[in-house]
């Protein structure tokens, strides 16, 4: 496959073959779907869509189909262009404007803004399928993750276009189409996307404003279910842990030692016998239910790496009870088909199939019951396949080619382990983060971005990548912390640290062979300034649990761009600005992410103020300031009229018990008339309690300022997770006391 090539409506006929059927799903999101049995027999897209999530709303705007083509709101297909097939493939293409700007289409590390690009969809394993120089300095594309959605910006008006499709989907947004620059284009400008086979199925959903295109997307694709309160704690890692009792203990005690805060403990593939999925090596664990209980029991939780890929050997027990389930992947002479993974030979399941799913399911379920583990990374899932070529990889009892199911791989499998983990404990939350990814996977699974390197180069594209899967419908997700491969400076770890902090997901990781990555390596003062981070991570945390909370309820993003919580005005052109973004409406992180940099100009969007709780310090917004780099501190300001719950002292772990007594910190500079209201809940931060009303504590929460005085009033709407208890503050700053 030509990943830097696509298809071109010069080779597509554009006669409107087949059937249009054109749906109005209700509150702004229509739905296209293309019937023609001569070339797309159904769907093969195992994406869960909630299309009755919509019905009995009414819909201001709606896909129309005229004589010229489509229209929705401000898009407009292309006249004679409307839709073109090529064989299986197929293409839509719409009028660009010099208005607009395009964003979303998931893990893409080829900047923010998306004008003048191609691209292509296709689940990789990064660093095995390209090479070592480009990973670490250039854009590989495509990555991880399939996510095939365009976010249209026309000034401040939004709309979306979704295309659910699991073949190798492509889109263009303008760009330049001839080898020699400066000659003419073919076409008008457009922008287009289709698939190389697979029945179009495409939703259009229209904002108008972000936030409503955001809430719709994700309750369409499915929010993220209330993950467990410790998976937005710190996360430790390392390939090269091989024994709870030894690597992990000595790990947690270093933590407590230099007073950093700790949640997850995780173990890469040196736990497993023989890298065979399922197994412990029986050389480092006696009894694994009791070492990883031992962690447990001082309020650590223990992730473990599945890898799908499932030795081929006789004997072992999985493989044999996968095999006689007859489960596994055919290649076309419908024998087993065997890639080469961390085992050696290996057969993979075929998610595709329910009886994959099942059988995978009771594995997680055996294996849990076995260890007592709280989680589970499940990694490989793009498929890796080592040096084994993936077209003989087929589907659905070999039936299904292999693009049919590539990109939904991953989803299958995190939809077997999610089912896994509620045989084993149906009252638990289960926590799953996952390297691949397609359309709904929120529904089941976190995303980290992959095998990054420690470098300047990987940070700086950190916040676009992680801010385009955030409007795509993924909210939790994050890159590993200070980077995976390669070796960080002191300086250039407590810079990653600095930025990415407060993302939604945050794990130190780092790659085999490579210097170790926990805090203490780098030194006395860069671990007081790592701890620093993780600190104030954890005084945020019900802030930012919180907004978690909001994204089940309403579908909100919890990293946002800049353009999310304001409009552009001439004087500051947010749509451009992808080294800085907001966490939730309050906070916004402005971090040095450029080697050498000393100085850099941060936007402080308007109306109102912003308050530097570094330096105790007012700016007025709609500006930009310059702001010098420090050791002790980084760019990060709070809105005015902010009203962010957060603990005076951060506690060691992620405590939910803590979450009934919070700060009330309110922000307001002298003079500020205003009020903030808010909901503010609680609940165990581990079981489904919270959806009936035994399981939580919920309060609504006004205050008003009065020439910048904070005056609080509480309403009770809910008590039954444990009385809640505010103290309100006035502009409390985040230096660190010593």
């Amino acid at each position: 496959m030509y990943f830097n090539k696509c298809d071109h409506p010069v080779n597509f006929k554009f006669d409107r073959p087949g059937r249009f059927e054109v749906s109005d799903l209700g509150n702004g999101i229509s739905k296209l779907l293309v019937r023609d049995p001569e070339r797309w027999s159904s769907s093969d897209s195992q994406a869960e869509l909630d299309e009755a999530a919509f019905a009995g709303q009414p819909s201001a705007v709606k896909l129309e189909l005229t004589p010229e083509g489509f229209r929705f709101g401000f898009l407009k297909s292309v006249p004679n262009y409307v839709f073109g097939v090529s064989g299986s493939k197929w293409m839509c293409c719409f009028e660009h404007q010099n208005t607009y700007r395009y964003y979303g289409l998931g893990e893409k590390n080829n900047g923010f803004e998306k004008s003048g690009l191609r691209t292509k969809f296709w689940n990789t394993d990064v660093m095995a399928d390209f090479y070592g120089k480009q990973v670490e300095f250039s854009p590989t594309d495509p990555m991880y993750v399939t996510i095939p959605y365009i976010l249209i910006k026309n000034g401040n008006e939004y709309a979306g276009i979704l295309v659910d499709n699991p073949y190798a989907d492509f889109m263009s947004f303008n760009a330049p189409e001839n080898f020699r620059p400066g000659q003419a284009l073919t076409f008008d400008p457009y922008f287009m996307f289709g698939s190389t086979g697979g029945q179009p199925a495409v939703y259009f959903l229209y904002g108008p404003s972000l936030p409503e295109l955001c809430s719709k997307l994700q309750t369409l694709c499915g929010r993220l279910p209330r993950p467990p309160f410790w998976s937005i704690g710190m996360q430790q890692c390392r390939w090269g842990y091989r024994s709870p009792a030894t690597d992990l203990t000595e790990v947690d005690s270093k933590y407590r030692l230099n007073q950093i805060p700790l949640d997850g403990l995780w173990m890469d593939i040196d736990y497993m016998n023989k890298f065979q999925v399922f197994t412990f090596d029986p050389a480092n664990f006696k009894d694994p239910k009791a070492e990883f209980g031992a962690l447990q029991a001082r309020d650590r939780h223990c992730v473990v790496i599945l890898d799908p890929g499932v030795s081929l050997t006789r004997g072992y027990e999985v493989y044999e009870r996968g095999l006689a389930a007859d489960i596994y992947c055919k290649n076309t002479e419908q024998d087993n088909y065997v890639g080469f993974v961390w085992p050696g030979a290996t057969v993979f399941p075929d998610f595709s199939l329910p009886a994959a799913r099942d059988w995978w399911a009771d594995e997680v379920r055996i294996f849990l019951d076995r260890s007592g583990l709280d989680g589970f990374w499940v990694d490989m899932n793009d498929p890796s396949t080592g040096a084994s070529e993936l077209d003989e990889m087929r589907f659905d009892h070999g039936k299904k080619p292999h693009e049919s199911y590539h990109n939904q791989y991953a989803l299958g499998m995190q939809r077997a382990t999610f089912e896994g983990f509620k045989r084993h404990n149906p009252d638990k939350r289960p926590f799953i983060v996952s390297r691949s990814g397609y359309i709904s996977t929120s529904r089941y699974s976190a995303i980290w971005t992959g095998d990054n390197i420690s470098n300047y180069y990987h940070l700086r594209g950190a916040i676009p990548m992680v801010l385009n899967l955030s409007l795509s419908g993924i909210p939790f997700c994050g890159p590993d912390v200070p980077g995976f491969a390669c070796d960080p400076t002191p300086e250039l770890a407590v810079d990653w640290y600095k930025a990415g902090c407060l993302f939604p997901f945050f794990r130190n990781h780092s790659g085999w062979g490579t210097r170790r990555r926990e805090p203490w390596e780098f030194g006395a003062e860069a671990c007081r300034k790592l701890g620093d981070c993780v600190r104030l991570r954890y005084r945020l945390l019900p802030y930012l649990y919180n907004l978690f909370i909001e994204q089940e309820r309403a579908g909100a993003p919890i990293l946002r761009p800049l353009f999310y919580e304001f409009q552009d005005t001439p004087e500051l052109a947010l749509d451009r600005i992808d080294d800085q973004f907001m966490v939730g409406s309050w906070i916004m992180q402005a971090p040095f992410v450029v080697e050498g940099q000393q100085r850099r100009f941060v936007a402080l969007p308007g109306p109102g103020r912003w308050f530097d709780p570094f330096h105790d310090r007012w700016y007025e917004g709609n500006q930009f300031i310059a702001v010098d780099k420090e050791w002790e501190s980084t760019p990060l300001f709070i809105r005015e009229g902010a009203v962010i719950p957060m603990w005076e002292n951060p506690p060691e772990f992620a405590d939910a018990e803590r979450l009934r007594e919070v700060k009330l910190a309110a922000y307001a500079a002298p003079g500020f008339n205003g009020v903030t209201e808010l909901h503010y809940l609680a609940d165990d931060g581990i079981s489904f309690d919270y959806r009936n009303k035994a399981g939580f504590s919920e309060a609504k929460l006004r205050v008003a300022f009065t020439e910048g005085c904070p005056a609080l009033t509480a309403e009770t709407l809910n008590d039954r997770f444990g009385k809640l208890w505010f103290e309100l503050e006035a502009n409390p700053t985040f230096r660190e006391r010593r």
